[in-house]
């Protein structure tokens, strides 16, 4: 099992086949011209942000906090513990 930690220390490309491989997708947000999807990786949340064609991954994010997740919060329910 990878850490949050180790994760981040992988480059962008491998942090986003990791997650589409293994990841558990659990819902999307729009923002701007940005569809973020959200995803469960071993025992953190990662966030892939796709451009406006969908099609090309612009930022991989890691989250390892409540606050993070707030987005998420107001249209879904999470099991979120600190």
């Amino acid at each position: 099992m990878l850490s949050a930690t180790d994760f981040n220390n992988l480059s962008p490309r491998h942090q986003a086949k990791l997650v589409l491989e293994q990841g558990h997708y659990l819902h999307h947000i729009i923002r701007g011209w940005c569809k973020i999807d959200l995803y469960w990786f071993h025992d953190f949340y990662v966030e892939l942000w796709f451009l406006y064609d969908l099609k090309t991954i612009g930022l991989v994010r890691a989250l390892t906090n409540k606050a993070s997740l707030e987005p998420y919060l107001e249209t879904i329910k999470l099991k979120v513990t600190t």
